[in-house]
């Protein structure tokens, strides 16, 4: 056998391994989110992209709105380095600024990221080949209708920049999980008012009930952060006081009523010592509140 005929047989078996590969990853995707139900698979899709790809750093950001994209899982504290939240603006030269936002709503470091816009806003994967602090090793997108509405970070996948069966895989995953995320990122778009109570910005019981036990199964899994509070309401009904207090909260955070009246805030990608900064606002305000771990 001729050097060329062993070269030539070594790379049908390369490709053949590749192929093989991917089939698998797309049978991972499938099989594992058919195991969730919808308010779930935006949680566990990062559980499943780094065991896909081999990495224990994923983060997903769902894009809110044309300024802000806001953290929802993450698999650890290195893929959760850039913030809860990141604001993105054009700049005339049409760079991209991001900005860590602190759950306290203080404005982090700006970070220069405009290659990663660019790349995504192409439909194309990013890849950070001269290991740049302040952006991931690599990052793909959800897509609809030519608008990015998920953003897909990875950090401690080894050597990105030379590795393109890793690029080629996460471009079939963003293929298959689409559906599955959009589906899931609409459904908790309309969760909210879906599922208020007449008149009021709270959820009802069951809601409420059912959300925060999807969140704290995610928290205890190592896939969010998040705090309950239990509101000392005094004399006020539920009406009232969440009209006062819904001002001092944010949008990715949720108000429910359980147990015949008592109202609870769940906080999303909030810790206990962040959920404090939370906790004096309401004081401020003359509520107190208490830290629950379950309802």
């Amino acid at each position: 056998m001729t050097d060329r005929e062993a070269n030539s047989k070594q790379d049908a078996k390369v490709r053949l391994k590749y192929y093989q590969e991917g089939l698998e990853a797309a049978y991972e995707i499938l099989s594992g989110l058919e195991k969730y139900t919808t308010e779930e698979v935006l949680f566990y899709a990062a559980q499943i992209l780094g065991k896909v790809l081999d990495t224990e750093d994923v983060a997903i950001y769902l894009v809110a709105n044309r300024e802000y994209a806001r953290l929802f899982s993450a698999t650890s504290t290195e893929a959760r380095k850039l913030g809860n939240s990141i604001q993105y603006t054009l700049s005339d030269a049409e760079r991209l600024l991001v900005r860590s936002i602190s759950d306290t709503g203080c404005l982090g470091g700006h970070t220069e990221i405009s290659e990663v816009y660019s790349e995504l806003k192409a439909e194309r994967i990013y890849l950070n080949r001269e290991g740049k602090e302040g952006r991931p090793l690599m990052a793909g997108a959800i897509y609809s209708e030519g608008e990015i509405r998920a953003i897909l970070m990875f950090w401690g996948i080894p050597c990105p920049q030379t590795d393109s069966a890793v690029v080629k895989r996460l471009k079939v995953m963003e293929t298959l999980l689409q559906n599955a995320m959009l589906k899931a990122s609409r459904y908790m778009a309309s969760f909210r008012r879906q599922n208020y109570l007449e008149g009021t910005n709270v959820l009802n019981e069951e809601a409420f009930t059912a959300l925060v036990s999807v969140f704290i199964e995610a928290r205890e899994k190592g896939l969010t952060e998040c705090t309950l509070l239990e509101i000392r309401m005094g004399y006020e009904d539920y009406e009232t006081v969440s009209i006062q207090i819904a001002g001092n909260i944010r949008q990715t955070d949720y108000m429910g009523v359980v147990e015949g009246g008592k109202l609870y805030i769940l906080l999303s990608n909030t810790g206990s010592q962040n959920a404090e900064v939370v906790q004096e606002r309401l004081r401020g305000l003359g509520y107190e509140s208490f830290l629950r771990e379950g309802l």
